[in-house]
């Protein structure tokens, strides 16, 4: 009788044993996260979208040269350039002289932002692989671009009338001067001048 009660305790202590054990699989089962698209009514995270390729190859020195002479002239210089002049001295027409010095702040903002696309023109034409002749006068040139860039954005904070012509004409000497020395041209251009003599201004100390 004994032996009896002990092998039931026996037996329900196992029972008991094996359906606590099965709540804490169950438990623990339920805590586990569902793995990424194991089910349906939970959609997939989404892919990372592919790295999109650089339009110009990675700088991998300071002062790298990426555009050649043509391009900086091209669309830096002449925009610059040309986009000053629209906002600086006078043109005849029908009605006779026109001024066209800015009369409000969004042109005003205009002739500042493009007196300082030159001034920075005038240093990329100086860096090495675009310098046609280093101990030329190449570099006055540039120089002279970058400080009559200078010149146009001080007259365009101040919307000076006078200086903003001042500038426009100095931004187009230094132009004149340069395309004269190293663009070829007819004997009879106007962009003749003195070469010899800018081959000995630029040698001598400043």
């Amino acid at each position: 009788m004994r032996l009896s009660h002990r092998l039931v305790g026996v037996a329900m202590i196992s029972a008991i044993a094996g359906l606590s054990g099965a709540a804490l699989s169950g438990a623990a089962l339920a805590q586990s996260p569902t793995p990424p698209g194991s089910d349906p009514a939970v959609p997939p995270a989404p892919r990372p979208a592919p790295p999109i390729a650089s339009p110009i190859p990675p700088i991998l020195a300071p002062g790298r040269v990426l555009l050649g002479v043509k391009d900086v002239m091209r669309h830096i210089v002449n925009p610059a350039a040309e986009a000053f002049w629209a906002r600086s001295g006078e043109v005849d027409d029908e009605k006779g002289a026109k001024d066209r010095t800015p009369v409000d702040d969004e042109n005003w903002k205009v002739s500042l932002d493009s007196a300082a696309q030159l001034v920075e023109a005038g240093n990329l034409l100086q860096m090495e692989g675009r310098a046609r002749d280093p101990n030329g006068p190449w570099m006055k040139y540039a120089i002279q671009l970058t400080n009559a860039g200078l010149s146009a954005m001080s007259a365009a904070q101040a919307k000076n009338h006078d200086k903003t012509f001042e500038a426009g004409s100095a931004i187009y000497d230094s132009c004149f001067a340069c395309h004269g020395r190293y663009i070829p041209r007819p004997k009879d251009s106007l962009y003749k001048h003195d070469i010899d003599k800018d081959l000995q201004d630029a040698k001598k100390p400043k």
